[in-house]
């Protein structure tokens, strides 16, 4: 597994920044989306408003990842967005990064939503925490939405050196 040292803390410029601690069962994803269609009208991101429901989709995917695989469900969901950026995190109480896998066509059993998060132009990444780990989606407003596009720029990253790993970086099992 390859890691890189950046810190996924956006840089000076934050228009807005919102952090909701989210239940941990089923109804996870629903309040999360609820908090990101509001903090996406409060603040009005550098995305264009046709992909809010990209986000609201990567926002439902990255909560029911951390329902269904972390122990305790997810912490908290916070929204960031600068001038360029807009960076959805999910912490939880998992110690373990997200493990890619092939999508379940067939059962319904899921391995799709980092991939979805990816191929709408996200950058995921995760961030080591105490007791747990923080899973990033970051969007740059110049992301088209096509497959394979989506980077943020290296500058927008700064800070402390963290290891932080990469989906993209991760070899699949």
């Amino acid at each position: 597994m390859a890691t890189t040292t950046a810190h996924p803390r956006l840089t000076t410029g934050t228009l807005g920044t919102q952090t909701v601690a989210l239940p941990s069962g089923p109804e996870a994803p629903s309040h999360a989306r609820r908090a990101a269609v509001a903090f996406l009208h409060r603040t009005r991101p550098a995305l264009d408003p046709e992909r809010d429901g990209d986000v609201l989709l990567v926002v439902s995917e990255l909560v029911t990842n951390a329902v269904r695989h972390a122990p305790g469900g997810p912490r908290a969901l916070t929204l960031t967005t600068t001038a360029d950026t807009l960076d959805i995190a999910v912490t939880d109480h998992s110690c373990l990064p997200p493990a890619p896998r092939a999508p379940d066509l067939t059962d319904g059993t899921g391995g799709l939503g980092l991939h979805i998060a990816e191929d709408l132009g996200a950058r995921v990444f995760t961030e080591p925490l105490p007791g747990g780990k923080c899973v990033h989606a970051a969007f740059d407003a110049e992301v088209s939405g096509a497959a394979g596009q989506g980077t943020v720029a290296d500058d927008v990253l700064d800070g402390p050196s963290r290891a932080v790993t990469r989906f993209d970086e991760v070899q699949p099992s």
